[in-house]
């Protein structure tokens, strides 16, 4: 047996408030009575009401009240057997960690700002799989494709510019590792790739350093890859700031010595993602919650049918066991169906 609602236990004090107020209610009328008078008029006068009924009244009224309030606890018993289809698409999310992503035009700066966006996204997400791939030069499958959004967070919190020690920024090669996430999951579960609808995101800043990648994308979209694309940072050239130990010691050069500044490449971005849609995270704004419209456009499909053991819900039987004393209370009268008149040298004495 299990409680729905145990945190209501507190309601049950209601039944020896009840209880409580009968015994005062009964202490009342003894105390009128004797102030009344003589307490063989006040019986004779009082023998149309049956004490016996009283009580049987406030009980009624008391176990009412008592089942009323197991019934808000919301008592489980016995099992059944539940059915849940889990439907979705897979969904990974490639993440620009280059060094470029460390610049502050957005804040705290691009990186942050991605991860922070990016957890947001998962808070409304609902069933689908989703993975992360980070990228820089080179790129790697940080979290394959789980519905378990929490290790995904905690990859997300790793990730930074140090675990991948290759410079630049390559696509191609988060593209990729990204096929290979996905075909990984499907080989895992010995589906084909038409079984599954996938989605990919990119969240760079869009300077991608390998020109050449159309042959990648057309491969990606061959398999039923639609990727989307969204672009962090301001359209103003900013320069990369140098940390270490937590403080800023200087900005990145060239060799010449000269600063080297980073802009947010949209056109790119847009290139890469032209067969799904590109959004904007800026300083102030971020177009990214829209990506659940045009999630929400792709065709779900079904990961798996999971059958469990649940309790059943059975507040209704205390709920209608309460309401019907409650009932039964309205229905029984507190008078004898018969009464002695009271007789004469009562009613002089009344007099």
């Amino acid at each position: 047996m299990d409680w729905l609602h145990y945190e209501y236990i507190w309601v049950l004090l209601a039944v020896p408030a009840a209880i409580l107020l009968f015994l005062w209610a009964g202490w009342k009328r003894r105390r009128a009575a004797e102030l009344f008078g003589d307490s063989q008029l006040v019986a004779r006068l009082s023998k149309a009401i049956s004490a016996r009924r009283r009580r049987w009244k406030a009980a009624f009224i008391v176990l009412g009240v008592l089942f009323i309030c197991v019934a808000l606890m919301g008592p489980r018993f016995g099992t059944k057997l539940r059915e849940v289809k889990r439907e979705g698409i897979d969904l990974i999310v490639a993440l620009d960690v280059s060094l470029s992503m460390m610049a502050e035009d957005v804040r705290p700066n691009r990186l942050e700002r991605s991860k922070n966006e990016i957890k947001k996204m998962l808070n409304d997400l609902q069933g689908d799989r989703v993975g992360l791939v980070i990228f820089a030069g080179d790129a790697f499958v940080q979290c394959p494709l789980t519905t378990d959004y929490s290790a995904v967070r905690l990859f997300l919190d790793v990730a930074n510019p140090e675990m991948i020690p290759t410079p630049g920024t390559d696509f191609g090669a988060a593209l990729t590792m990204a096929r290979q996430a996905f075909k990984g999951a499907s080989e895992a579960e010995e589906t084909t790739d038409e079984d599954r609808t996938r989605a990919l995101l990119f969240v760079s800043d869009g300077e991608n350093h390998v020109s050449n990648i159309n042959q990648l994308i057309n491969e990606a979209q061959d398999e039923g890859i639609v990727i989307f694309t969204a672009g962090v940072g301001e359209t103003d050239g900013v320069p990369i700031p140098i940390y270490r130990n937590g403080r800023r010691i200087d900005f990145k050069k060239d060799r010449n010595g000269r600063i080297v500044s980073t802009k947010l490449e949209e056109q790119s971005l847009k290139d890469l993602g032209s067969e799904g849609e590109y959004f904007r995270i800026a300083n102030t704004s971020s177009s990214l919650p829209k990506i659940f419209d045009a999630l929400g456009r792709l065709e779900k499909t079904e990961f798996a049918a999971e059958e469990f053991e649940e309790y059943e819900e059975q507040y209704q039987w205390p709920l209608a066991l309460g309401l019907l004393f409650l009932f039964g209370e309205r229905l029984l009268a507190d008078r004898r169906k018969s009464t002695t008149p009271v007789d004469e040298e009562t009613s002089l004495q009344i007099k």
